[in-house]
């Protein structure tokens, strides 16, 4: 295949797509008379789309043809849809080139509510009015008002029934045999899936209609490549998902359901995957004292109990509202009745610019372990590593940021069980002024971790199967729903113990990137509305700034 030169753009967000296939042949519809190849331009593309494809379930699921495209591949599963998720709304956003705000195009009917909307037309209009070229474009959907709309400026508009099968087919034998620059093919059956039994790869449903797919787009390939001057051509092929969804539902704005993935393919492209940098996306600002306290009660009062001996860690991600906030005495992360003398139980609570971990009983004294500074107004990782040796000796190690602070003995404190709830923010007891926060990232193991573990993940908010004590994580916290009354639980096997937002509460956006050596050189990924940039840069395409089309250039090269 011819090469061709590329810069590397840094930029954007991605969002992909997957296909379906069978073995059907229909019958080819009015206007879709095959014609003999013409070869002048050496520069195609293979745009597969594919309705309801959520970026990180394939990513789960890893079918075998999409992943064999990988190492020569720029691909993102954290590619973004709109902020409005229906299907008319995801393919103006591929399409247009822009977003829902100035397309306006927000249902079936494919047209813009607005007339400042009619401005931002697909780009295969805009491509024929400017007559850069005669671009021999192909659509193959089972949606007809896709091709009535959107795709009114393709040469060539071929409409299925409405079964990713028959699409394939009439797509397979368009490839093989005509003029072609660029081809745009229309999966549903994932999407359907999805909706029927979840969009989730735990669901055989949707992982099996995934499989189709990715067949169907082995069928493609295969085609493309049997083309009489494939040799001589220089492809390149995208996988595009229009939206993710959320259990069985999509069409709003959740992460889950802007979750898309974005591929693009050319054997002269090395491997690239755009990961999402680590951030802290969103958080609920935690504040005030009794009835008016903004918190989170966990709804299983008896989880999470140290006891008397045995080995454990807690972990949490905190910011002070405010820089230079030094309140006295305000526990923020606890299980425990009330911060008062002789209160069975623990917690993480601020003392002036620094934070501590207070164990209480109600035999004995209070003990305490001072960890680091916190009130600089930015977020922090505390750790807390409870830990019994071989003499029976009980010890609590605290650590910011990952560094070690201090050790002390809790021996003394004997048994730590109690029907008091883990909570986020407020309890009562010794306190001048309330804590005032942001929380995120809890953790919690039945395990005492080492100090380089601790180390390591403590500048990420992202833990799996990969961390060494994962087994071991028995309450783990991202807080990242962004909206909702419940901070979900994501530790294996604790599916329910979850928490409860109590108060005023709201969901504020705060997109704070976490200063990580992993997050060096990462940008946000890809967004769907960038497909029109790439397909743009490689038929040499110029794009008129009065389009108002942004986008990012991601193909690498060797």
């Amino acid at each position: 295949m011819s090469m061709i030169s590329a810069k590397y753009i840094l930029g954007g967000t991605l969002a992909a797509a997957l296909l379906i296939t069978a073995c059907t042949k229909i019958a080819l519809v009015k206007n879709d008379n095959t014609q003999p190849p013409k070869f002048s331009d050496k520069s195609k593309v293979l745009l597969i789309v594919v309705d309801g494809l959520t970026g990180l379930e394939i990513k789960k699921a890893q079918p075998p043809v999409i992943k064999s495209l990988l190492p020569h591949s720029t691909y993102s599963w954290d590619a973004t849809a709109d902020s409005i998720t229906n299907d008319a709304t995801s393919w103006a956003n591929i399409m247009t080139g822009t977003s829902v705000e100035k397309n306006a195009i927000l249902d079936s009917s494919l047209t813009p509510r607005t007339p400042s909307g009619a401005r931002f037309a697909s780009f295969l209009t805009l491509i024929k009015k400017s007559g850069q070229r005669n671009l021999k474009s192909i659509s193959v959907t089972g949606w007809d008002q896709l091709n009535k709309t959107l795709m009114a400026d393709a040469a060539v508009k071929v409409t299925t029934a409405d079964d990713d099968a028959v699409v394939k087919d009439s797509a397979v034998n368009r490839l093989k045999n005509d003029s072609i620059d660029l081809m745009i093919t229309h999966f549903s059956s994932i999407n359907k899936a999805g909706k029927t039994a979840g969009f989730s790869a735990d669901q055989k449903t949707y992982t099996d209609a995934i499989t189709n797919v990715d067949g169907y787009i082995g069928n493609l390939l295969d085609a493309m490549r049997s083309r009489p001057d494939y040799a001589n051509e220089n492809w390149l092929v995208i996988i595009q998902s229009t939206h993710g969804g959320v259990d069985n539902t999509y069409g709003k704005d959740s992460d889950q359901e802007r979750n898309a993935f974005s591929l693009y393919y050319c054997p002269d492209l090395i491997q690239y995957e755009v990961e999402v940098p680590m951030s802290i996306k969103y958080g609920v600002h935690m504040y005030d004292r009794d009835a008016a306290a903004v918190n989170g009660v966990l709804l299983d009062k008896n989880s999470y109990n140290i006891g008397s001996t045995g080995n454990y860690t807690i972990e949490a991600k905190m910011r002070n509202y405010s820089e230079g906030f030094s309140p006295y005495y305000p526990a923020f992360l606890s299980k425990r009745a009330s911060f008062d003398n002789h209160v069975t139980g623990w917690c993480f609570f601020q003392e002036g610019n620094v934070w501590q971990i207070n164990f209480g009983s109600v035999k004995n004294s209070n003990v305490q372990c001072k960890g680091g500074k916190i009130n600089d107004g930015s977020w922090h990782h505390l750790s807390a590593v409870i830990s019994t040796d071989a003499k029976n000796k009980r010890w609590v190690k605290t650590y910011t940021d990952g560094v070690f602070n201090n050790k002390k003995d809790i021996t003394v404190v004997g048994d730590l069980t109690t029907t008091a709830p883990l909570t986020m923010g407020f309890i009562p007891g010794s306190l001048g002024t309330p804590e005032d926060m942001y929380m995120s990232d809890v953790r919690i193991w039945a395990d005492s971790l080492t100090a380089d573990v601790i180390s390591k993940y403590s500048c990420t908010n992202q833990i799996d199967a990969k961390h060494p004590n994962y087994a071991r994580l028995i309450g783990y916290w991202p807080c990242k729903e962004g909206k909702g009354g419940m901070i979900k639980n994501e530790a294996p096997g604790a599916a329910g113990k979850n928490f409860a937002l109590k108060g005023n509460y709201n969901w504020d956006v705060l997109n704070y990137l976490l200063p990580c050596a992993a997050n060096l050189g990462l940008q946000q990924p890809p967004y769907t509305k960038e497909v029109f940039y790439q397909v743009a840069y490689w038929l040499n395409l110029q794009i008129n700034s009065e389009w108002e089309i942004s986008g990012r250039l991601w193909l690498k090269f060797f």
